[in-house]
């Protein structure tokens, strides 16, 4: 076990922090880092949550007749289920390891090849079968957010080019208004990904616009904290080399087909890696979230209009839940660890219900299959270890992260 990283705690907690995770920012916005109480006021605040109205609607000053998250989430979770069975597994793999392959020996900032393949690979499960130019929009969408989000945007960019991230956004908007409605109309194949059963079930219930959103919406959630997270098992099989032999040994004695056939149970010990991960390294950050009822927490009143953050970095590393948080070990996850979670409350990587991660289950299989690659068919070279550290932003990023992928002899 190693100690890093000694700020990582003092970022995200700041000078103010009250003793029992919950205080004040400003007036207006809560901090809730309480793993308890954050579940509680999200459970609350979340508990009838329907899609947004229609832009028309909206034009029109007007609502649109509800339809509830639950609706959506419920046919995604189906279609999931299907997705991230053995077929579907090694689909998601053989693309992981052909984008891997088209990038060999190049040199390259490790974060962003973790992303770009992370996103690249996930784009067929949510909107499968476009042809070469709407998935060169679909991508240049998802840079433009991921700059933002990784903090490489412009920040004062010159008048011409003040708009273009909003230009390349609708672009990528049409993109899926067009695939919707061709699939709508039943021109061509179905299509075994997320965005078959919102044009063929939900349209008429959604409208356009909404179901445009939902896709969209799917698409930017892929092009950040997957990718985040991927980058986070790179830089912790290159920080902790002793757990990255221990799961490589692992891996060597399980062939991909079992993998693809019954997920993470027949690794047990790359599991836990993976969930350590998440723990030490949690994306996104921090999630504000605007208050749709009133609520209490502990004692505090919130109004409608205010503001509440949540963090599930700060709920995985609070010293009053867990033992040593800052230490990396993923022996934590072990059945009985004095250092393990107090509780199921403690561990939320992909949020919290009713808006947590829809695609979760299929998001930790990626990354054990991610960690599989890395260990088995590939080796990293860092161009200087030295420099390497993480840095705290609205992702983790691990910085002066540079080098190649290389493959194993």
């Amino acid at each position: 076990m190693s100690r890093e990283d000694p700020d990582f705690l003092r970022e995200l907690r700041g000078p103010s922090a009250a003793a029992d995770g919950v205080f004040w920012q400003t007036e207006r916005q809560l901090m809730v880092f309480d793993a308890e109480a954050a579940a509680r006021v999200n459970a609350e605040n979340f508990a009838e949550l329907t899609l947004p109205d229609r832009l028309a609607d909206l034009l029109r000053r007007r609502s649109s007749t509800p339809v509830s998250w639950k609706q959506v989430r419920s046919v995604w979770l189906a279609r999931l289920r299907h997705l991230a069975g053995e077929d579907g597994l090694a689909a998601l793999d053989g693309r992981m390891e052909s984008l891997l392959r088209a990038r060999l020996g190049e040199h390259v900032n490790l974060p962003w090849l973790a992303h770009e393949v992370t996103f690249r690979s996930l784009v067929p499960i949510v909107i499968d079968g476009l042809p070469a130019r709407d998935r060169a929009r679909i991508s240049a969408d998802a840079i433009a957010k991921l700059a933002r989000l990784l903090g490489e945007a412009e920040e004062d960019p010159p008048l011409w080019r003040a708009g273009r991230p909003l230009a390349v956004q609708i672009r990528a908007g049409l993109v899926v208004r067009k695939e919707l409605r061709r699939r709508a109309r039943r021109r061509g194949p179905a299509r075994d990904d997320l965005t078959e059963p919102i044009a063929t079930e939900l349209l008429d219930a959604l409208g356009m616009d909404r179901a445009v959103d939902a896709v969209t919406a799917v698409l930017t959630a892929i092009a950040g904290p997957p990718g985040a997270a991927a980058a986070c098992v790179l830089y912790a099989l290159v920080r902790h080399p002793e757990w990255a032999d221990r799961v490589a040994a692992e891996f060597a004695r399980v062939g991909p087909g079992e993998l693809y056939r019954s997920g993470t149970r027949c690794v047990p010990l790359a599991h836990r890696f993976v969930k350590e991960v998440l723990r030490r390294w949690t994306a996104p950050t921090m999630l504000t979230r605007s208050v749709r009822t009133p609520l209490r927490v502990r004692d505090h009143e919130l109004g409608v209009g205010q503001h509440y953050v949540v963090s599930p970095a700060m709920v995985h590393q609070d010293p009053r839940r867990w033992r040593d948080p800052e230490v990396f070990d993923p022996d934590r996850w072990l059945p009985g660890a004095a250092n393990g979670p107090v509780s199921g409350r403690d561990y939320v990587p992909f949020g919290w219900a009713p808006t947590g991660c829809v695609g979760a289950g299929l998001g930790a299989v990626q990354l054990v299959l991610w960690c599989r690659l890395l260990c088995t068919a590939f080796r990293i070279e860092v161009t200087d270890p030295a420099a390497l550290r993480m840095a705290v932003g609205a992702v983790p990023l691990p910085l002066g992260f540079d080098g190649r992928i290389v493959a194993r002899s």
